[in-house]
């Protein structure tokens, strides 16, 4: 079944354009002023990023994944694991280095939240997507996709005011059937393959969903 339209393209089964897991721009990030939750979190300025990473290198096997927030609010979760010379990097949920210059971040929270039961399996995550869309709740759509997507996903579905509401008619008469969950593991990284057969009238195709478990929270990747 061929998109209808653009919305219905962007947005019908959660496919969005590929987007890279490279730091944003310089344009779009200019200053430090991290802070972070609880006793997990931490001011990142000058030198103490330095002796804070030094602290994380030691208490490593207990540290949960972190989730560096950026100064467009792009969120990336992974592990922090070396900072050199202005430069952190952290090995994403995806299993790939990103290394973000020390002015670009905005946050770092170390100590996250208990994962939460709607995002306990794929399937699960995918009717909250589902819903959301239906009902034009853009907000809690964006956050079926994994952190560091969120941001550019919301971007698309920001594009202009109409973009969420022509997504929710393409979703009118659409028929959804989960069509079997396949899991798969590389190192640390644990991923998920849903195939969704979504029926419209005559027209019925399947396509793969593409899932990757995030801070114990199964979350969507374009």
């Amino acid at each position: 079944m061929r998109p209808s339209s653009p919305a219905e393209a962007g947005f019908l089964i959660g496919m969005v354009p590929a987007v890279r897991a490279a730091a944003p721009s310089d344009a779009t990030c200019s200053a430090v002023a991290a802070t972070a939750r609880g006793q997990g979190r931490f001011k990142v300025a000058g030198a103490i990023v330095g002796a804070l990473l030094g602290l994380l290198t030691i208490e490593r096997a207990a540290s949960a994944n972190e989730v560096v927030t950026l100064i467009d609010n792009t969120q990336i979760a992974g592990k922090l694991s070396h900072y050199y010379d202005g430069t952190i990097v952290i090995e994403t949920s995806g299993g790939q280095k990103v290394e973000l210059p020390r002015d670009k971040v905005k946050t770092i929270t170390f100590k996250l939240p208990p994962p939460r039961v709607e995002f306990s399996s794929p399937e699960k995550v995918f009717e909250r997507w589902r819903a959301a869309m239906t009902k034009g709740d853009a907000t809690r759509a964006v956050d079926c996709y994994a952190l560091m997507y969120q941001g550019q996903v919301g971007q698309q579905m920001m594009q202009s005011p109409d973009t969420v509401k022509q997504a929710q008619k393409d979703l009118e008469g659409v028929v959804f059937e989960l069509r079997g969950t396949s899991y798969q593991t590389q190192g640390d990284m644990k991923m998920a393959t849903m195939k969704v057969r979504r029926t419209k009238g005559e027209n019925v195709q399947t396509d793969e969903i593409h899932l990757v478990l995030e801070n114990g929270e199964w979350k969507m990747t374009p």
